[in-house]
């Protein structure tokens, strides 16, 4: 600590070292520079016009002579020069051999504005040199220009007594004052270390502590200030951890999922439910898990009226569902859009519901109707007079008898399922020989295989297997899958399988028929839902032995799953244990 505070004041007064020298250097030399040539400048135009009253303009073979005269009485190179640039006479150097000095600063300054002065290196003196050019007018008429040029080198080594004086003055300040600091160093080192392990104690959440100095200054000030805003912070913390609490608690609970988004989109809180349903996904964009355009729509209208958007949503990521969403937007003090809330209440069930109900509805009408529709047009004709008609009354006697079995069938299917729902039906386990069981329903259901010339087997690892079960219930379940295999199989034959996967025990019943499309494959075991309509009816299906199936499959506590090839064959597999 305090050869790091050592090192930061050694830098800080090595830089205002540094900045001082440079203020010397570029500033108040320069200052003190100009200031003396300004006054050389002014002594020399002076001079300069005091020369070109003995001066005449007027074409001579050389004014050399004359300027060498002027240059003995000022102690300045004395220079004449034409109107046009030509070296009348110098002297220092023979007049006919320099060159023209149109192009010279200070001549051209002297031009324009009757006075310029210009300063450059000789090579020939190897020092810098003071150049002071005048115009001379006469008569209202400039006729020439009078020049007069001293070295600097006295003005500069003057300058530079006065900067390293200056400099001398500035460092013997600066060490003062650093010997005074490093006297305090220890002292402030102390304090500091105090205050940053106080700091660090309140950073680790530790705000029990207090800190106090003594005979510090303002130091005790910043002691006190710090231990108020322990016990402001302490306070703070203990209320934060109550709202916070007491937030994840109120998003643990809450069913619906719920988003507080910033104004540009990103995810900045979500509830239990939206990371159930989505995945993680603060940080992210929403439009990156909501992908529906009604969504944007009713985020537009948010942040567009500043009111809440309401609709209906179905999202089809990571599954198909539906929702009613509510998108309302957050303000700050002003009124601006600081954010937005969104509320998806999951109303996937109630879709499922109402579409089921609406299925069943017109399922049941149809299935009733139909046999319904023959009995009362049969029964007509018999009562018109067909009924004596020995041939044809038996005939129609029979169409009424079938339908109104198949009515029976129905509400006979019916009932089973309201049982099964109810709890009515109850399932009475108990050990069960496979084997058994199997051979009943093959026994039942061979002669209608045999009308299609369709095998019927099983494949079971060993001959005597024994299922925990409802013996009926499990015929019942292996008779309709068998009989629905039959119905959809055209060549080949059904399998009825056992194999232990995973350590799990599953039933299998396999056919070689058309199979089911994979978009149905959701809905199979629906009241009333049929792959093919029309072919299921011609067999006389009633369209409930699959839902009667995942009825007691489910009241059993087991699982169905449904594999299925198109024109390969279908394969329903239960884990029964």
């Amino acid at each position: 600590m305090k050869q790091r505070l050592f090192g930061r004041i050694f830098l800080l007064y090595a830089v205002t070292f540094l900045v001082a020298v440079a203020f010397v250097e570029l500033f108040i030399t320069d200052v003190v520079r100009n200031s003396h040539l300004n006054d050389l400048r002014d002594h020399l135009i002076s001079q300069a016009t005091l020369i070109s009253n003995d001066v005449s303009f007027q074409d001579q073979p050389s004014l050399d002579a004359l300027c060498k005269q002027f240059k003995e009485q000022t102690g300045s190179r004395v220079t004449i020069i034409a109107l046009d640039g030509r070296v009348l006479g110098d002297s220092d150097t023979m007049s006919s051999l320099m060159e023209n000095h149109a192009g010279r600063p200070e001549v051209q300054q002297a031009l324009l504005y009757g006075a310029g002065m210009a300063t450059r290196h000789s090579d020939t003196l190897q020092d810098e040199l003071l150049y002071v050019a005048r115009r001379i007018t006469r008569a209202g008429s400039p006729v020439g220009i009078v020049r007069l040029s001293m070295q600097l080198q006295q003005v500069n080594a003057s300058i530079n007594s006065l900067r390293f004086k200056i400099i001398a003055v500035v460092i013997a300040i600066l060490f003062a004052a650093g010997l005074f600091s490093i006297g305090q160093l220890e002292r402030i080192r102390r304090l500091t270390k105090q205050i940053g392990d106080f700091s660090r104690s309140l950073a680790s959440g530790l705000t029990g502590k207090k800190l106090y100095f003594d005979q510090a200054g303002e130091f005790e000030e910043i002691a006190e200030s710090l231990n108020a805003m322990s016990m402001e912070l302490r306070n703070t913390i203990a209320e934060n951890e109550k709202e916070r609490k007491r937030l994840n608690e109120i998003l643990r609970s809450i069913p619906d999922i719920l988003m507080i988004l910033e104004s540009n989109g990103t995810i900045q809180l979500a509830s239990s439910a939206a990371r159930r349903s989505f995945g993680e996904v603060l940080g992210k964009q929403v439009f990156e898990v909501i992908r529906n355009p009604l969504f944007l729509s009713l985020m537009e209208e948010a942040r567009r009226n500043l009111t809440p958007g309401v609709g209906e949503l179905r999202l089809d990521h990571p599954e198909e569902r539906y929702f009613s969403a509510r998108v309302s937007p957050l303000t700050d003090e002003e009124k601006d859009l600081a954010g937005f809330v969104v509320i998806l209440h999951d109303i996937t069930q109630l879709k499922k519901l109402e579409q089921t109900r609406k299925d069943f509805v017109a399922n049941i009408s149809h299935e009733i109707k139909t046999p319904i529709t023959a009995i009362k047009g049969f029964s007509e004709t018999l009562l018109e007079g067909a009924l004596h008609d020995a041939e044809h009354a038996e005939k129609f006697l029979k169409i009424i008898k079938a339908n109104s079995e198949r009515i029976n069938s129905l509400v006979d299917d019916l009932m089973t399922i309201s049982k099964i729902e109810l709890g009515v039906a109850r399932i009475e386990r108990a050990p069960v020989d496979l084997s058994e069981a199997t051979e009943h329903v093959l026994a039942l259901l061979r002669p209608k295989a045999a009308e299609k010339k369709l095998y019927l087997k099983t494949d079971f690892p060993a001959e005597h297997i024994t299922i925990i079960a409802d013996r009926d219930k499990l015929i019942q379940i292996l008779t309709n899958l068998v009989d629905n295999a039959i119905k959809f199989t055209e060549t080949g034959g059904v399998t009825i399988g056992f194999r232990i996967e995973n350590d799990k025990p599953y039933l299998s019943v396999e056919d070689s028929g058309v199979g089911i499309p994979e978009k149905h494959l959701p809905r199979i075991g629906e009241r009333f839902y049929r792959v093919d309509t029309a072919r299921s009816r011609k067999m006389g299906g009633t369209g409930l032995g699959l839902a009667i199936v995942k009825h007691l499959v489910k009241a059993h506590a087991w699982e169905m799953q449904i594999e299925s090839v198109p024109e390969k064959g279908t394969k329903v597999k239960v884990q029964v244990g």
